[in-house]
């Protein structure tokens, strides 16, 4: 709970305890409805209300009619009024007790603070591949359009506010929401979570250029919720491309309005749907890498002009995004590093020794074993209840056809194996659980992430602190070629932090 929010809860608690006795004078009685009202005020300019606060809100006003009332009338002992009293004071506790409960299960969480020793600023771009047909759209003659966000070292400016999350959108958080079948204003308190970087900065001249990272979310996310390791990465002098990949992100920004993932009309019933989105996606970095050469070369307005270094590109992505940096690790050789974080991958490599160095980090519930077993994503056939080996045939075009796509992501999960043994590069968590290599881990208050399906014993927080500690190490290695192993520091600083053998 927040500084103020706690304040008017003990405003509260001062009022029930003492402001409903009997004996309580009626100036104490004001001053305890004017605190209550004080600090109901200050929470809601300073931090923001929330729906989670609501009872806290009512118990203030209707604590401040009660202290009137009994200030201008003399109300009668009578048995009736005891009995009434003394359910108004219990029911109160349950409600203010949920109120506590609410707030502390769905925080307005503070964002891990960047450890490198820039500012970082943020630009929002909207961008448009005319050579590509939007993939997503059965028959629109529409071009593929693409929203990213740019995290950049920036010169430092105090006169401007910091970046509320989600781009200060209702309706991005609402569509977000919705992706997950919860309630839409489950999670509206988040424009109310407060960014560390800053729009409207220049870009830091401290260096003449920065290595470029891009970062793909994963398949239902969008960028937004990767904003804490973007930050990270920009503090330490990159300049970090989130793609908000349409159609596959829950939500995104784009001239015309929202669209979601849920407004796509193709199925892609011809293959493995997973691997042909990750491959979109690889050719949306791809594009957007393309566009970022006109920014740098000034044939696109830009204050990024000149500030790219665009040799030294990295790309890392979260479940069905890493699938997508693997793939433009194997195929792209414009990029010289990549990180999986937890993404089964859908690419067979045609040449395991052409690869840009490659790191992948994977939870320890599940996604060490699949790795080690060479695992598919996909269940076997042969292992499903009949009603489902026929839903699944019917989606697929048949039962071989099925077959064949299972097989095929076992030739991809065994070809990674093999990458990452001759590399030495799978690192796991322990305790870490998919959905805490984002900020999503910090949505949930710690004891109630198991209610939306997220496991793992190790904090949200820490799961980030260790994941971005990785993934800055191997970046300084590879794009800024430092020497030393700074790896092996890693490992040491984090005993929950381990370097997977593979056999």
């Amino acid at each position: 709970m927040r500084v103020f929010e706690v304040a008017l809860m003990i405003a509260n608690l001062l009022a029930l305890i003492v402001g409903l006795r009997q004996k309580t004078s009626k100036a104490m009685m004001l001053g305890l409805a004017g605190l209550n009202l004080f600090a109901l005020a200050v929470h809601g300019v300073i931090e923001g209300p929330r729906y989670q606060m609501m009872f806290s809100y009512m118990f203030a006003v209707l604590f401040t009619v009660y202290a009137l009332a009994r200030a201008a009338f003399k109300f009668p002992e009578t048995k009736i009024l005891k009995i009434l009293k003394g359910f108004a004071i219990g029911l109160s506790l349950i409600f203010l007790a949920i109120t506590a409960l609410m707030a502390y299960a769905l925080p307005v969480f503070t964002l891990p603070k960047p450890t490198g020793s820039y500012d970082v600023g943020v630009q929002y771009v909207d961008l448009t591949d005319e050579e590509r047909p939007e993939p997503f759209l059965q028959g629109s003659a529409k071009k593929r359009e693409l929203a990213v966000k740019i995290y950049y070292p920036a010169a430092k400016d105090k006169t401007k506010p910091y970046a509320a999350y989600f781009h200060d959108s209702p309706e991005l958080i609402k569509m977000f929401t919705a992706a997950y079948r919860m309630p839409d204003f489950m999670f509206s308190h988040l424009r109310l979570v407060q960014t560390h970087t800053q729009e409207g900065l220049p870009v830091s001249d401290k260096q003449a250029y920065y290595p470029v990272i891009f970062f793909s979310h994963g398949a239902g996310t969008n960028m937004e919720v990767h904003t804490s390791q973007c930050e990270d990465l920009a503090s330490h002098g990159y300049i970090v491309v989130a793609v908000n990949h349409t159609y596959v992100s829950s939500a995104a920004e784009l001239p015309g309005g929202i669209v979601t993932d849920r407004d796509a009309t193709v199925n892609f019933d011809q293959g493995d749907p997973r691997e042909i989105v990750a491959h979109i996606m690889a050719d949306d970095v791809g594009s957007v890498i393309d566009k970022l050469g006109e920014m740098n070369a000034g044939t696109m307005d830009s204050i990024f002009a000149g500030k790219l270094n665009l040799d030294q590109i990295g790309v890392i992505g979260h479940s069905l995004g890493g699938a997508a940096a693997y793939d433009l690790a194997l195929n792209d050789s414009r990029i010289k590093a990549a990180i999986n974080l937890d993404g089964s991958v859908y690419t067979v490599p045609e040449d395991k020794n052409r690869i840009a160095p490659f790191l992948m980090l994977a939870n320890d519930e599940i996604g060490v074993q699949m790795i080690q077993k060479h695992e598919a994503s996909m269940k076997k056939f042969e292992d499903m209840p009949a009603e489902e080996q026929e839903a699944v045939a019917s989606a697929y075009g048949s039962k071989e056809s099925y077959i064949d796509i299972y097989k095929k992501q076992e030739q991809a999960a065994a070809g990674l194996a093999e990458t990452l043994k001759a590399s030495g590069s799978l690192y796991s968590i322990e305790g870490s659980a998919h959905m805490k290599f984002t900020d999503i881990g910090l949505f949930i208050g710690a004891g109630f992430h198991r209610f939306i399906g997220i496991q793992g014993s190790t904090s949200a927080a820490e799961c980030l602190a260790i994941t971005e500690s990785v993934t800055l190490a191997f970046f300084n290695q590879h794009l800024k070629h430092e020497t030393g192993n700074s790896l092996g520091s890693v490992l040491r600083q984090y005993p929950k932090l381990r370097k997977v053998k593979l056999m």
